[in-house]
């Protein structure tokens, strides 16, 4: 009995659809491959096949190289044995599909197209869909065309996402970024302790703050936490895509909250106030925000001071907000400083005219001279100018109502006490002598004797009547 015959009696394996093999492949050719699987008859894949792998796939079927086939017919009308090397790979996919969705694995897979519904994704062989409230990377509240022009430019990028739903007979994968985004949270809070110093990357803003993702976790950073000085709007300290160094202040599990400190990591100018400051220096500041009790001003080294409303009154208006105005440019001599309060007392009333006078005159002349750029040299000096227009006049005018006032009080005392003496001094001594001589002469004795009768007439005695004149 030869060889041939042995092989024919030989009772081989039937292969059957469905089936997974494992081969070694003897031949390629421009049209199908032949796969040695272990059986009486060699495998064939054919181009269709061969087709709808990839590139770098068939870069690396050669002779020799082990592959694993799918049976799609046992035997066609020729005899032949057809397996899919595409259709095995998917079987594998599905495999890993399986086994992810059982321990909650997550998987990357990318955005190939997308529909009304949400978006479909590649995995390995295997097309996945993503529904879309499971995206979380669609803005919410969007029109629907802000939508779909969302979902456009999602196209191309990778998600990182969690399967919810397999069903191999009905060809069914879904997938969740949402659920992937809350297990990746979960995971990277448990990594993360209050206390750490850790860097993370800017991914919005908002009026109370901004959010920086720390790695699959965002945290926030609160606006009083993101700079010494006062910040009226997050965005002036840091923009989308800046990479920031934050100390971990709280983690609250419960809420999934992350609360970040970002001035903690910063130089404290507090620390070195009064080495820089003392009290009675006289500086230049910048209004940052006025409020009905005063005026905040940025000084040097980004700290700020507080411009009282009664240390304003130069101005002649209760009203700090008449008075003042966000970016104004002030002159102000520092009343007090308090380190461990961090609070620093600034007046505008105790720096003196001329100071102020100075002050402008020499911003004039820097602008005159060209040091700054001329829309901001202008700028700068109406923002103080505006302040101080006719401030000047005014004080001049009141100087003069006070002089006036003083001279008025001190003339009616000088008068009283000069025109009396002048008056004895150039009444004649002769005519002080005459005077009561001649009453008595030229007084008519008829006079003299009718006056007793008419003053007993009505009443009035001779004794009484030096009393009555």
């Amino acid at each position: 009995m030869d060889f041939a015959q042995l092989l024919d009696e030989y009772d081989f394996e039937q292969p059957y659809r469905g089936q997974i093999l494992e081969g070694v492949i003897l031949e390629v050719n421009g049209d199908e491959v032949l796969v040695d699987v272990g059986l009486k008859r060699d495998a064939i894949v054919p181009r269709k096949d061969l087709s709808m792998l990839t590139e770098a796939m068939r870069q690396k079927l050669e002779a020799g190289a082990r592959v694993m086939a799918y049976v799609l017919q046992p035997s066609n009308a020729d005899g032949d044995l057809i397996v899919s090397i595409n259709k095995a790979m998917e079987l594998e996919d599905w495999e890993n599909a399986r086994q992810a969705m059982e321990t909650g694995g997550l998987v990357g897979a990318e955005v190939v197209n997308a529909n009304r519904g949400g978006l479909l994704v590649q995995y390995g062989r295997l097309s996945g869909f993503v529904p879309q409230s499971h995206v979380v990377s669609l803005p919410r509240f969007a029109s629907d065309y802000e939508l779909e022009q969302a979902k456009q430019d999602i196209i191309g990028r990778e998600l990182t996402l969690k399967f919810i739903e397999i069903d191999r007979r009905r060809n069914r994968l879904i997938l969740s970024e949402r659920e992937a985004r809350a297990d990746a949270e979960q995971t990277r809070m448990e990594a993360l302790e209050e206390g750490q110093v850790i860097k993370g990357q800017v991914v919005s803003i908002v009026k109370f703050g901004a959010f920086v993702d720390l790695g699959g976790v965002d945290g926030l950073i609160h606006i009083s936490k993101l700079d010494h000085q006062h910040v009226n709007h997050p965005g002036e300290v840091v923009s989308i895509g800046d990479e920031v160094e934050v100390l971990i202040e709280e983690i609250d599990r419960d809420k999934n909250r992350i609360s970040l400190n970002r001035v903690a990591l910063l130089p404290d100018p507090w620390r070195d106030i009064e080495e820089n400051f003392t009290v009675g220096d006289l500086i230049e500041g910048v209004v940052t925000n006025v409020v009905d009790f005063g005026a905040f001003v940025q000084l040097p080294n980004n700290l700020q001071g507080l411009v009282h409303i009664s240390k304003m009154s130069m101005f002649g208006s209760t009203n700090p907000h008449d008075l003042l105005r966000e970016g104004d440019e002030v002159l102000v001599r520092i009343i007090s400083i308090e380190p461990e309060r961090q609070r620093i007392g600034l007046s505008i009333d105790d720096v003196a005219i001329e100071e102020q006078e100075q002050w402008l005159h020499n911003r004039r002349e820097e602008s005159a001279r060209g040091d700054s750029d001329d829309d901001q040299a202008e700028a700068g000096d109406d923002s103080a100018a505006h302040i101080y227009a006719g401030l000047s006049d005014e004080v001049e005018a009141q100087a003069q109502a006070e002089e006036s006032a003083e001279a008025q009080a001190e003339e009616p005392a000088e008068a009283q006490a000069e025109e009396p003496a002048e008056a004895e001094l150039e009444q004649p001594a002769e005519a002080q002598a005459e005077e009561p001589a001649e009453a008595e002469v030229e007084q008519p004795a008829e006079a003299q004797a009718e006056e007793p009768a008419e003053a007993e007439e009505s009443g009035v005695t001779v004794d009484d009547e030096p009393q009555r004149a």
